[in-house]
């Protein structure tokens, strides 16, 4: 009896074993859907939406489950072997599934089919239950700098609590959980190669992703350089000052802008600090939004990011010293669905694990005191971070951070007028890379170059062996 219980007992352990190699193949793990149930899709041919069923720690493959979410958009392109294209879009937290518009003429379907994947954590990627609304309501209250830390602390102790109770495990949320699902996605689905296209964080993505799957991948563009680092949030505020900097410089140089504005950091720092002593109330978001100095600082960081940034920052200063509403609204919009568009939840997640340390919260203020225009802080941006602490204590290991000898052809597109990526960032990625090239911008968005830079980006889709032809960067035609 106990040679047959043992032999028993070892075909159990075998039945066990093959289940759980059979339910880990990848193949097993996607499930198609109608891009109509889907919140502003609908069924089209060319278009295929999907699920893939991945654990939300790698490191435990038999443990809980979440579900990413997948959209397919037939290539148009005419080549015998297409190679599809991964989009990794910015954030982390910002949605890329929210319809299909923003991918139906994306460029990199001249190259191979463009797949696009909404990251864990997000829309439909099993999302985190989100606190955006919560800070959307803290900004536009007239609180203090000082006010708003509080009422952040307390709204995220609150919201930890809501999500732990759910089983949520907050520090399983970083980039190299997000690039196995990444690399889980593509050994499921049936293609040899991958082309990967990032863009802000979507290039710490893609070079986490070609670190641990090189082989999966042909060829990657990463556009706006993000690094792994723990120090990367306290640097956000430097860059900053480096951005505002450069605008100072830039309008002092050109005759119609310093004309309008002869001394545009003096009336930058008025417009800041008159709004500590005489805020006022402005209609964004569907809410009446009190503009406090803290508020100011954090709109202009986001309208850094358009292209008409030289234009749209000093215009927004001036209106806020002449108190004129329409034009704050009209320039605050944009910012203002900024906050919107994202889930903070996923985004403070990421942050804690691998953009923060205990030597954060001090490095910030002592920055902030030194510099004028970040005197008050930048809205709860700044007020997160001393509560960012609480939000989990998991970190990012030297291990994950190690980034070398990666042999994936790569462009790398850096922009020095950036105001979040700034140019050593590229030097770091260029390090890590073995067959990398560089394309510098000089404009306050690296995607508003046009036709120029879009062809660049498809030609070395298709040929990353061939040369890069950047003469239409040197010829001007990248502005039309």
């Amino acid at each position: 009896m106990v040679g047959l219980s043992s032999i028993y007992r070892n075909f159990l352990l075998i039945l066990i074993i093959a289940l759980i190699w059979s339910c880990d193949k990848p193949t097993d793990a996607i499930t198609y859907c109608d891009c109509a149930s889907w919140e502003n899709w609908k069924n089209d041919p060319d278009i295929k939406c999907g699920f893939i069923t991945v654990p939300e720690d790698h490191d435990k493959p038999m443990g809980k489950t979440i579900q990413i979410a997948f959209a397919i958009f037939n290539s148009k392109c005419k080549s015998d072997n297409p190679v599809p294209v991964v989009i990794l879009t910015r954030g982390p937290g910002g949605r890329a599934l929210a319809s299909p518009d923003r991918w139906i003429n994306h460029e990199s379907r001249q190259v191979g089919d463009v797949i696009v994947v909404e990251q864990r954590g997000i829309g439909l990627s099993s999302p985190l239950p989100d606190i955006s609304e919560t800070f959307i309501n803290i900004i536009a209250a007239d609180a203090s700098s000082e006010e708003e830390k509080a009422i952040t602390l307390n709204a995220m102790q609150e919201k930890v609590a809501e999500i732990k109770a759910l089983g949520i495990n907050l520090s399983k949320y970083n980039s190299t959980q997000n690039a196995k699902d990444i690399g889980a996605l593509m050994n499921a689905l049936p293609y040899e190669k991958y082309n990967l296209y990032g863009t802000y964080y979507g290039t710490k993505l893609g070079i986490m992703t070609m670190k641990y799957f090189p082989s999966k991948i042909g060829a990657a563009i990463l556009d706006g350089p993000t690094i792994l680092n723990n120090t990367a949030l306290e640097a956000r505020f430097p860059h900053l000052i480096r951005a505002f900097n450069q605008l100072y410089e830039d309008c002092a140089n050109d005759p119609a802008c310093s004309a309008a504005h002869p001394d545009l950091q003096a009336e930058t720092i008025e417009a800041i600090q008159s709004l500590k002593e005489k805020p006022f109330t402005v209609r964004l978001l569907d809410r009446d939004f009190t503009l406090n100095p803290q508020d100011a600082v954090f709109f202009i960081r986001y309208l850094f990011y358009k292209a008409d940034a030289f234009e749209t920052v000093p215009r927004f200063v001036h209106a806020i010293n002449v108190r004129d509403t329409a034009v704050v609204e009209e320039l605050g919009d944009f910012p203002a669905r900024m906050l919107k568009g994202a889930n903070n939840s996923t985004f403070f997640s990421f942050t804690a694990y691998e953009e923060y340390s205990e030597n954060t919260p001090s490095n910030v203020q002592a920055f902030m005191k030194s510099n004028p225009e970040l005197a008050e802080g930048m809205a709860w941006f700044q007020a997160f971070i001393p509560a960012l602490v609480q939000w989990h204590d998991g970190r990012v290991s030297q291990e994950e951070t190690k980034l070398e000898n990666i042999a994936v052809p790569t462009l790398i597109i850096t922009n020095d007028l950036d105001p979040l990526m700034p140019p050593h960032n590229t030097k770091l990625f260029e390090d890590a890379l073995l067959n990398e090239h560089v394309i510098k911008v000089n404009s306050f968005e690296a995607e508003a170059e046009g036709d120029c830079i879009s062809h660049i980006r498809t030609n070395f889709l298709l040929d990353p062996t061939g040369k890069i032809d950047t003469t239409c960067l040197q010829t001007g035609l990248a502005k039309n």
